[in-house]
């Protein structure tokens, strides 16, 4: 999976003030507005995506996927919200698509005949202001088709403004506190209690906008990820043809060998609560790890 963070970075982790489509919009936890991206630069980071599908590809890895969801360059780019150009880069729907499009087609020729090249893409970014949303989705995902990917992947969400749109279920509170330095923690502190119990998992939560997009896919596979957490859930989904795969996360963070089960009939749903634990841990740079039962004592 290759991404750009864009603008959905800090500082301190890049060592340059973030960049981004526009230089609107100010991260509402940073604080930080990105800057314009010159045409020049988004010509070399589509080059770049080429570069290192290269990598993957002497790497050994299988597949390429781009990943165009939760906030990152590629979403940026796709959303009205955050791109705000007026040039041939913004300022309507096949202007917006323009990056993607030459990011698939630049990283196509970097990949060997025959190696799958999926991307993720947001159906809705549930930001402040309208940005992507189911319809204009389908828009985005019939354009992908034409392009002839091998698979979609529809998701939900941003990194910088709707986050627990992204990974629903509980907001672990106190855990995420832990990640914040003491001058943001008071602010922090409104901030997450606001959303506790407004993110609960409720389901399968982007099929209805997968089985709006499925008929523009033609072939094409296309997976949705998102709370389907019971095989009669998954097996539901794919029965009626509102998509053809499924994908899951955090369940494999506490049971690797889910599928296995699922296979052999020794497990119905997984065990995962979405307590979201595990994506705190990873803003403390812990490891990647179930940690529905707490932190070590030592954190």
């Amino acid at each position: 999976q290759i991404v750009h963070a864009g603008r959905n970075t800090k500082k301190s982790v890049i060592g340059q003030q973030p960049m981004g489509p526009s230089g609107k919009r100010r991260d509402p936890m940073n604080f930080q507005k990105p800057r314009e991206l010159k045409e020049e630069e988004i010509f070399e980071i589509i080059r770049s995506f080429g570069k290192a599908a290269k990598r993957a590809v002497k790497a050994g890895a299988d597949g390429i996927q781009l990943h165009g969801a939760h906030g990152y360059l590629i979403n940026q780019f796709l959303s009205p919200f955050l791109n705000l150009r007026k040039d041939t880069w913004g300022g309507s729907d096949e202007n917006r698509f323009r990056f993607l499009k030459e990011t698939v087609i630049e990283t196509r020729k970097s990949m060997p005949e025959g190696m799958p090249l999926l991307v993720k893409m947001n159906t809705n970014d549930y930001t402040p202001k309208i940005g992507i949303v189911p319809e204009l989705a389908v828009t985005y995902a019939k354009w992908l088709a034409e392009l002839g990917i091998d698979g979609l992947e529809v998701s939900c969400g941003n990194g910088e403004f709707s986050p627990f749109n992204i990974f629903r279920g509980e907001v672990p509170v106190n855990e995420l506190l832990l990640s914040l330095p003491n001058w943001k923690k008071p602010l922090g502190k409104l901030m997450l209690k606001g959303m506790a119990g407004k993110f609960d998992l409720g389901g399968a939560y982007n099929v209805e906008a997968a089985r709006m997009i499925k008929p523009v896919m033609g072939n094409i596979p296309l997976f949705v990820v998102g709370g389907l957490r019971k095989v009669s859930q998954m097996e539901d989904v794919l029965s009626k043809g509102y998509a053809d795969c499924i994908s899951m996360s955090r369940p494999f963070i506490k049971q690797p060998f889910i599928v296995k089960q699922f296979k052999e009939r020794k497990a119905g749903e997984v065990s995962c609560i979405s307590c979201n634990k595990c994506v705190a841990a990873v803003l403390m740079d812990m490891p990647v790890h179930c940690y529905q039962k707490g932190f070590p004592s030592s954190k």
